[in-house]
C-alpha cells in the first residue's frame, strides 16, 4: 500500500460525506469535499510517479475509484433533479463497458489499459460538470456535460480500438 493508493482510497471514504451533504442541501460543503476529492485524483498519480511508487494495485484502483465516485455522485445529483437521466445512463453504461473490457483484458491478456488523452479530458470535464451541478450552476453544468460527452465518446472509441487490437494480437 503506497501513499498514492491511500489517497485514491480516500476518495471513496469521502464519498458518503459528499452524498450526505448533497442530500441535506448543504451544497457548499459538498462542493468543497468534492473539490478536494477531485484534486486528489491528480495528486495520487503525480505522487506515484514522483516517488517512484507506481503499482499494479494503483493501476486498478484509481480508475475503479474514479468510476465509483462519478456514478455515485451522478446518481445523487439525478435524485436531486440536478442532472438529466439520459446523461447518467450514458456515462454509467460507458464506464461499466470500460470496466468490463478492462477486466476481460486483465484476465485474458494480463494487460491493464491506461487512460488516454481523451479520457483525461473527459475526466476533467466530468469534474467541472459535477462541481457546477453541485452548486446549482445549471448552465455551466450543462455546457460541461455536453463537452464531456464529446470527450467521453472519443475516449471510448480509443479504448475500444485498443481493446480490439489487444484481443486480436494474441488470439
Amino acid at each position: 500500500m503506497t501513499i498514492s493508493n491511500v489517497i485514491t482510497l480516500s476518495r471513496l471514504v469521502l464519498l458518503p460525506f459528499i452524498v450526505y451533504f448533497l442530500l441535506t442541501e448543504q451544497r457548499v460543503i459538498a462542493f468543497v469535499i468534492m473539490l478536494i476529492s477531485l484534486l486528489s485524483d491528480g495528486l495520487d498519480g503525480y505522487l506515484a510517479r514522483r516517488l517512484n511508487q507506481e503499482s499494479l494495485l494503483g493501476r486498478y484502483l484509481d480508475p475503479l475509484c474514479d468510476k465509483i465516485f462519478l456514478a455515485v455522485v451522478l446518481v445523487t445529483l439525478l435524485y436531486m433533479g440536478a442532472v438529466p437521466l439520459w446523461a447518467v445512463i450514458v456515462i454509467v453504461v460507458r464506464d461499466f463497458l470500460i470496466l468490463l473490457g478492462s477486466y476481460i483484458l486483465l484476465k485474458r491478456k494480463a494487460v491493464v489499459e491506461v487512460s488516454n488523452s481523451f479520457g483525461k479530458v473527459a475526466g476533467f470535464t466530468f469534474g467541472v460538470m459535477i462541481l457546477a451541478f453541485t452548486i446549482d450552476l445549471r448552465l455551466l453544468g450543462t455546457i460541461f456535460l455536453y463537452v464531456s460527452i464529446i470527450a467521453m465518446t472519443f475516449a471510448f472509441i480509443t479504448y475500444a480500438m485498443n481493446y480490439l487490437r489487444t484481443m486480436k494480437g494474441v488470439e
